[in-house]
């Protein structure tokens, strides 16, 4: 079952293991630079955005009282 608490953590890891893959393949570049682009307007619209820090604290409040 997917869970949002990993969400930012993956999607911060996903990019930079892109950074690193245009780095040493310089052939790739252009394409993950592309990716990168539209990954970094995402993660900025991400920040910008309360919803997701208020799901992710709704989650974690929902499975403290499940407990």
């Amino acid at each position: 079952m997917p869970v949002l608490s990993h969400a930012i953590i993956n999607f911060e890891k996903f990019m930079t293991e892109w950074e690193i893959l245009g780095e040493k393949h310089k052939i790739l570049k252009p394409w993950t630079d592309i990716g990168l682009r539209w990954a970094r307007k995402y993660y900025i619209r991400m920040d910008d955005t309360e919803a997701y820090v208020l799901t992710m604290c709704k989650l974690i409040c929902c499975l403290i009282t499940a407990l």
